[in-house]
């Protein structure tokens, strides 16, 4: 239960450093490429056997975690671009529902069985991604800039944000679980981790590493702040798959829930935002969707 819990506060702080990197005027993505290389470094730390390193290119599972590194890096950048728009609350939703998604993989692909109970919460919690992510364009229109067409366009696009969020982190959630499956062998949770954000940090330098500002101090701090906490969120949701005792489909809901509910916490006494009337139908029914899947099914 200790690993779900340290997952839990784990993953909720990445919603908040990265909220406040705006603040801090750190360019996100750069930041966030630094936070994967800082990721590889505390992984390596963390290794009690650091010969094992010499395993990786015998293993048959490194390019598969490489590969997924790229994805990695990819939801993080939509995360980071979705939480200045539109809050912590929202994109932490919209990115922990994502469980649906390993949820209906582990009930085709690994028996996982298919209760009534669990179809009801696998069809609220995509009633929940609706309410949450879609925004009529009046809405819209009240928040952005006077005279601004460019403004105008962000935030009539902004909704698709959370939409690609739950799509691409629901697909990275399962190849995560399908790695832990059948890629990791008893003593290789560090490499696994270490191996994915290396492919993330190697994505994130062939798309940004060119550039000049990427290596102004400020990003790279905002790389260290957030990277340890990203390190600890994946590698103890490795461990609590494999220590928990609870199945993929049960754990995943378990999980969010938490991260779920802080999230909003902080984006309201921390960050002062706002709900409207159609996000917090999203927020109940995001919250009955994960209690449906995790308790009653």
């Amino acid at each position: 239960m200790i690993y779900l819990i340290l997952s839990i506060l784990f993953s909720t702080s990445l919603v908040v450093i990265l909220r406040s990197f705006e603040k801090w005027n750190i360019k996100t993505e750069f930041g966030i490429v630094f936070n994967y290389l800082v990721c590889c470094i505390t992984g390596f730390i963390a290794m009690d056997n650091k010969s094992m390193i010499q395993e990786i290119p015998s293993w048959n599972g490194w390019w598969i975690c490489l590969l997924l590194g790229f994805g990695f890096i990819l939801i993080f950048l939509l995360i980071g671009k979705s939480t200045k728009l539109l809050g912590v609350a929202t994109t932490s939703i919209a990115f922990k529902l994502s469980f649906i998604i390993p949820v209906i993989i582990a009930i085709i692909f690994y028996g996982d069985a298919l209760s009534i109970m669990k179809a009801i919460g696998i069809a609220t919690a995509i009633s929940a991604v609706y309410f949450i992510a879609y925004q009529p364009t009046a809405a819209l229109e009240q928040d952005k800039e006077p005279n601004s067409a460019q403004t105008s366009f962000i935030h009539k696009k902004a909704w698709m944000l959370p939409l690609l969020i739950f799509v691409g982190s629901g697909l990275t959630d399962a190849s995560f679980n399908f790695i832990q499956r059948n890629y990791t062998p008893n003593g290789y949770d560090h490499i696994v981790t270490i191996m994915v954000f290396l492919g993330a940090f190697l994505s994130g330098m062939m798309m940004y590493g060119f550039k000049k500002e990427m290596y102004q101090w400020k990003n790279v701090f905002g790389g260290i702040v957030l990277g340890i906490p990203n390190y600890g969120s994946l590698y103890f949701l490795l461990q609590a798959l494999k220590h928990s005792g609870f199945s993929p489909s049960t754990l995943f809901p378990l999980n969010n829930l938490g991260i779920v509910g802080l999230s909003a916490l902080f984006g309201l006494f921390l960050f002062k935002e706002t709900f409207s009337s159609r996000k917090i139908i999203g927020f109940i029914l995001a919250v009955a969707s994960i209690i449906i899947i995790g308790f009653l099914s």
